[in-house]
């Protein structure tokens, strides 16, 4: 098998929702691939099981580094650097050295993000926005010398790299066959909704609680599982008639979150109408399915690429009326309905997004370079 090698920015101990199923579990199964973590924490090289955990201050002649640890460079056929673009370079300037061919994963845009957060807090200025235009400029220069660019859907290419030439392959977020299960019933009349992620203000949460605010109904529940306690606690401060009915947990491990998501009946997906947003499914999305959970999600064109309204999900616009319109009237669905949404929602994924498929799928392109 051809040697892939999967220089991230991740460190080792932290959950891989992405990395662990596509590039340790399945892309295996079609090349020899070894993974490179980043640790803030160790002085040391540690290689263990495909994996290589790196002193982060030692990652800007990386090559190098491992080379002085006996890995042997040579052996490999492709290097992929996630998002890490002083790496890129680093990588680029050696590829004729290790006779090696490279791709660069761009998972999010965080240039844009960055920005749009400073826009949310009122803090954007005209020196955020020559940076953003800069880096773009020469980050797309160094995504043309690759032989890869790998993003995360292809909106993700359009609106952020839309001069990027070189040849590209979608490696979109997916679910794992292996950890799909179904809902776990309850046996109340109780609707549960769930919401996974963070509260920063760019993702505008306030605007789903105030529609909750305006509820009529009472036999629901909203679950936040967040790293953010504290920002959500601050956040429901100012809705006093929610507090009997939110509950603020977080959940440390990805078996623990599938785990609480499987006994709510609804999840929540909803995020702002922006680009940063809307160019591909939102991971807290596939964690819903996953536990073949309905998902109340964004109106938006990649939302609308997989799931249809009132037949596996609900989808509407980002402002409260329309979400309180939403929520109404998933309390007066039967469960029984509800049930098979989710059902057919995870069946929709699976179709469409297996990791064992976009593994095979990426190994093909890379074989093809």
């Amino acid at each position: 098998m051809k040697k892939f090698l999967y220089i991230t920015d991740r460190e080792e101990y932290t959950e891989h929702n992405f990395i662990g199923p596509l590039f340790e579990k399945y892309l295996p199964k079609f090349m020899d691939v070894d993974i490179v973590y980043l640790s803030k924490y160790k002085s040391y090289f540690e290689k263990r099981n495909g994996r290589f955990i790196i002193p982060i201050h030692e990652k800007k002649d990386i090559l190098k580094y491992l080379c002085d640890n006996d890995v042997d460079i040579f052996k490999y056929d492709y290097v992929v650097v996630r998002n890490m673009y002083e790496i890129l370079e680093n990588i680029l300037a050696s590829k004729d050295t290790y006779n090696i061919k490279v791709g660069y994963r761009l998972s999010f845009p965080k240039l844009a993000s960055k920005l749009e957060h400073a826009k949310a807090e009122n803090k954007s200025n005209i020196l955020l926005e020559i940076d953003k235009k800069v880096k773009t400029y020469t980050r797309t220069k160094m995504i043309n010398q690759c032989d890869i660019f790998l993003p995360t859907s292809q909106g993700l290419k359009d609106v952020y790299c839309p001069n990027v030439t070189t040849k590209t392959h979608i490696v979109c977020s997916g679910i794992d066959p292996d950890k799909v299960h179904s809902k776990i019933s309850r046996g109340d009349d109780k609707i549960i909704f769930a919401y996974n992620g963070t509260l920063s203000r760019l993702r505008d949460f306030r605007t789903v609680l105030e529609a909750f605010s305006e509820l009529k109904h009472k036999n629901w529940k909203l679950y936040i599982s967040t790293k953010d306690k504290d920002k959500a606690t601050d956040c429901l401060d100012d809705f006093n008639s929610l507090k009997k009915r939110v509950e603020i947990t977080k959940a440390e491990t990805k078996n623990e979150l599938l785990n609480l998501m499987a006994t709510c009946d609804v999840g929540l997906s909803l995020l702002p109408n922006i680009d940063v947003f809307n160019t591909s499914i939102h991971l807290k999305t596939v964690d819903y399915y996953t536990t073949s959970i309905p998902t109340l999600m964004t109106n938006s064109a990649k939302n609308r690429e997989i799931f249809t309204d009132n037949v596996d999900a609900w989808l509407c616009d980002f402002n409260k009326d329309s979400i309180l319109i939403k929520l109404n009237e998933i309390i007066e669905t039967p469960k029984e309905q509800m049930r098979t949404m989710g059902v057919a929602g995870q069946a929709r994924l699976l179709d469409q997004r297996d990791y064992r498929k976009i593994a095979s799928l990426l190994a093909s392109a890379m074989n093809l370079l």
